[in-house]
């Protein structure tokens, strides 16, 4: 067997198969939030929890929702996760304080007209 033939002398690439484990460890293979969230769902950082308490994924959900509340669609779509993930992983950070949530129901009629708008928008962004 040449170099080449090694498996180990490759260099490492993700494909197809190791992104489907991602997810998984994203979430600890939960399949579900522990709290329910809806995907129209308004997400807000607090600030009340130090970067570095954080992991990547949890660091990058934060920033997306730190300037302006973000709907989920949208923090799946900048996430490049599946809505499912996001949801376990935005349920994390409210168990930690970091982020607050406001469903769509508590929203006035302005608001829910521009929390819908958003919502298309990250739903197109998938």
């Amino acid at each position: 067997m040449t170099d080449d033939q090694w498996p180990g002398s490759r260099p490492w690439v993700e494909d197809d198969e190791t992104e489907a484990v991602r997810p998984y460890a994203v979430t600890g293979g939960r399949t579900a939030p522990a709290v329910p969230i809806d995907l129209m769902a308004l997400v807000r950082s607090t600030g009340a929890v130090p970067d570095h308490h954080l992991d990547p994924e949890q660091l990058h959900a934060v920033t997306v929702c730190s300037a302006e509340p973000r709907t989920v669609a949208e923090i799946a779509a900048a996430l490049n996760r599946p809505v499912q993930v996001t949801k376990i992983l935005i349920s994390d950070l409210i168990g930690l304080g970091a982020v607050r949530l406001r469903t769509a129901a508590a929203a006035d009629g302005q608001n829910r007209e521009r929390l819908l708008e958003k919502l298309l928008d990250g739903l197109q962004n998938l």
